[in-house]
């Protein structure tokens, strides 16, 4: 016994304040094999509005000469959501109308006058082909962006990105002469948790350390990768003392997380982390060295402990 194959279903959204224009072509419709095809048609703006409120269209035939709200209008603003493809069907097509159609980021174009059903099935195939490429290539370039500025294991910002942001922060906090620290935290270590336990077993280490940062931070602060097992915090409007408070109870809230092999066996990890309270003119890489200092300081002596390095100013006053 044969298979029966089921043809892929389309919602069509036939858009056309004269009920003739709309017969004619949902007649056409009607006709069209290879394709299962749900028509919903609408005469005025509330009946767009409903259609496109109520759920997936896959594809929408728009005239142009539409009440209350032009269908130029209704195409430039279905293309800005992304809703769907939008093909502009009019019986007064100039140039200039076909290149703002364009411009406003239709997907097809068909002047009534020679509407067919080979014509209309062609825009129909064509329409729905590209706008499956656009979505792709969006889809490419949003996977790539994001590649750009995330770490891919821990999902937070990566080095770049981290430091752009960083520098974002100082211009702001150097405007409007508000505070700003920065943490720089590193897992003891991690060297010794790859040797012993396996590099897999250290990947979710990191993926874990990110997940707790980011769960006990504000959602104003700023976090990410600087590189291997190290995290830069950055604690905007937050001056030193309050920092360090932040940075006290990462401190333990991390030295009593319960870690685990491969094979299920807990183990626990702490961190040092060196902190610094941007100074008035300082850029990012002078309060990034500072922060990297104090965390030398804290590797020093003993690890597993949060130290501070005072700027310039600070230390001139003790």
């Amino acid at each position: 016994m044969t298979q029966e194959i089921k043809q892929p279903l389309i919602k069509i959204l036939i858009c056309d304040d004269d009920p003739a224009d709309r017969k004619l072509v949902r007649t056409y419709l009607q006709q069209i094999t290879g394709r299962e095809i749900v028509l919903l048609e609408a005469g005025h703006t509330e009946e767009i509005q409903n259609a496109l409120d109520k759920g997936r269209i896959d594809l929408v035939l728009m005239d142009n000469q539409m009440p209350g709200k032009s269908g130029m209008e209704w195409l430039a603003e279905i293309a800005k959501k992304q809703l769907a493809p939008v093909v502009m069907l009019t019986g007064s097509g100039t140039e200039e109308i076909v290149a703002q159609a364009f411009q406003e980021g239709a997907i097809g174009y068909l002047p009534k006058g020679s509407l067919s059903l080979e014509k209309l099935k062609n825009i129909i195939d064509v329409a729905l082909d590209k706008w499956t490429r656009l979505q792709q290539a969006m889809a490419d370039k949003e996977k790539l962006e994001k590649l750009a500025t995330f770490d891919s294991l821990t999902g937070l910002y990566n080095r770049r990105a981290i430091l752009g942001k960083l520098r974002e922060l100082i211009n702001l906090a150097n405007r409007y002469k508000e505070d700003c620290s920065l943490s720089m935290l590193d897992i003891d270590h991690f060297k010794k948790v790859n040797d012993r336990y396996g590099h897999l077993t250290g990947d979710a280490v990191l993926e874990e350390i990110a997940t707790l940062i980011r769960q006990n931070i504000r959602d104003t602060d700023i976090v990410g990768r600087y590189g291997g097992e190290e995290f830069i915090i950055v604690l905007p409007k937050t001056v030193l003392s309050s920092s360090w408070v932040v940075a006290e109870r990462l401190r333990t809230i991390i030295e009593k997380a319960e870690m685990k092999d491969s094979a299920g066996n807990a183990f626990t990890i702490t961190v040092s982390q060196g902190l610094a309270g941007w100074e008035r003119g300082e850029d990012a890489y002078s309060l990034i060295s500072r922060a990297d200092e104090a965390l030398y300081k804290a590797k020093e002596k003993g690890r597993n402990r949060v130290q501070i390095m005072l700027g310039p100013s600070l230390r001139d006053k003790i």
